[in-house]
């Protein structure tokens, strides 16, 4: 099964873009707006190319000098929670690649462990489970402790609110569809182990022989349905690359 790299999407700041429209018609601190909007573009910027090098720990400076009061506050804020974000898949990556899940439907890894009774294979589909599930609980911890720090930063009351309300709105975001689909591509890989495990068959050019038509339909329809829900993952990443490209 290939791995599947996700494009950050905590990294859009399409989500501060109400922030964006209700102060560009404010004259008092349109200038320092301006300034914060470019530093989120820039440093927005910076993360995303960094976060698809999964394999290597993200290193990015939050703060900015060109920033002053309540928009370095939030520009740093907002920066460090993207960037705790990206991480954090990368880390989640980096964990699955440590139990070879990218090797999991490997023909020739499976055809050697069958002769293990597939104790390695069931503990990779135990080990990935795992890593998801924290991963998930993860996720909403440091999203509900950035709500708690956000209610307490100290800016403006009119920056705070919208700052809470667009924290709200992104755990609608396409890191959480993305995981969901990943999450039906493990479900439908113990479909397809369960499949090996109840019926003969063996190694052939690279493939999986089936002794029996039956196990062979089902097999190629589970896979099917793997295949199309990596393919919406890909949209997905497309996508919205292409928005963040368009902003920045």
């Amino acid at each position: 099964m290939r791995r599947v790299v996700m494009i950050v999407s905590a990294v859009t700041v399409i989500i501060f873009a109400a922030l964006f429209y209700q102060y560009q018609k404010q004259q008092q601190d349109v200038a320092q707006l301006h300034q914060y909007q470019t530093v989120l573009y820039e440093k927005t910027e910076q993360l995303y190319e960094q976060a698809q090098d999964w394999q290597n720990p993200i290193q990015l400076t939050t703060q900015d000098s060109r920033l002053q009061g309540d928009y370095r506050v939030m520009a740093d804020f907002i920066l460090s929670y993207l960037t705790d974000n990206a991480e954090a898949r990368n880390v989640y990556l980096r964990e699955l690649k440590s139990i070879a899940w990218d090797q999991f439907l490997d023909v020739k890894r499976l055809d050697q462990d069958k002769k293990q009774n597939y104790q390695q294979t069931q503990s990779m589909l135990v080990n990935a489970r795992s890593l998801a599930a924290q991963y998930q609980s993860q996720n909403e911890q440091r999203h509900a402790k950035a709500l708690a720090e956000a209610e307490h930063l100290n800016i403006q009351t009119r920056l705070k609110q919208t700052l809470v309300e667009s924290l709200k709105s992104q755990q609608d975001q396409d890191l959480y569809a993305v995981f969901e689909l990943e999450q039906q591509i493990l479900a439908k890989a113990e479909g397809l182990f369960s499949i090996l495990k109840a019926h003969q068959w063996q190694a052939k050019n690279g493939q999986f022989f089936f002794y029996e038509e039956q196990p062979l339909k089902e097999f190629n329809r589970l896979y099917q349905e793997v295949t199309e829900l990596n393919r919406k993952i890909e949209q997905i990443k497309q996508g919205h690359k292409a928005a963040v490209e368009a902003k920045l």
